[in-house]
């Protein structure tokens, strides 16, 4: 899977998300994907988008749900769906609400890609990772462009970490929102050892998260937001 570099315009994104994301984004594999698994994956972002939840899994999917897993498309806890990427269904320090309704994400770049993914505006709540303050972010202009964020200053970081496992239990563990540049280097000074990775503003998040998971649903945003039977 390609990102969706036509999104980006700061240099520094671009410079920065090859190296943040090269083993999430291969395992995805679009083109190899059945029909039957990807009409799921749309079915399983489907219910996120329009009741805030994911659907009930039927166990005669299960070998679909374990080729999606494998893709690193989502989460499975049980016979849950924990996380189906850029949504969670455990309760997390970021959000995002599309035409009304909230869902949890699975981190903070995560959450700021949710409404490119679907051509919507949207809005981008997080609790700061060093003082717990509310961070809000109005998104328009089909997702893409940033309208107005409180604290105006507000910074995600974005961590480089090693390949391996889920998205969920590495990289996103190391991406986190904060009121302001000063937050973000209390955080990190805190941390053990080195923290390597970007420190992007709103802007630069957008267009990180855009660029990420606008491929997700690049022929299938319109039908995707149809509401269920």
């Amino acid at each position: 899977m390609s990102l969706d570099m036509s999104v980006v315009t700061d240099p520094d994104v671009t410079h920065a998300l090859p190296q943040l994301l090269t083993d999430w984004r291969a395992r995805k594999q679009w083109d190899t994907m059945s029909v039957p698994a990807r009409d799921l994956h749309l079915a399983i972002l489907k219910a996120f988008l329009n009741h805030g939840q994911p659907p009930k899994v039927d166990p005669q999917d299960k070998a679909l749900l374990d080729d999606l897993e494998a893709r690193d498309l989502i989460v499975m806890d049980g016979e849950t769906i924990q996380h189906a990427y850029p949504f969670s269904n455990s309760d997390m320090p970021h959000s995002v609400t599309i035409a009304g309704i909230t869902n949890h994400t699975v981190c903070a770049i995560d959450a700021f890609g949710a409404s490119a993914m679907v051509g919507l505006s949207g809005e981008v709540r997080f609790d700061c990772g060093a003082c717990g303050d509310c961070v809000s972010v109005k998104i328009g202009d089909q997702g893409l462009t940033l309208l107005e964020a409180e604290p105006q200053d507000a910074r995600i970081w974005a961590g480089i970490v090693e390949d391996g496992g889920c998205a969920a239990s590495n990289q996103c563990q190391s991406m986190i929102g904060f009121c302001n540049e000063a937050h973000l280097e209390c955080w990190r000074s805190q941390q053990t050892g080195d923290t390597v990775g970007f420190s992007f503003s709103a802007a630069q998040a957008l267009q990180a998260g855009s660029a990420t998971f606008r491929p997700f649903m690049a022929r299938d945003a319109q039908s995707i937001l149809q509401p269920s039977e």
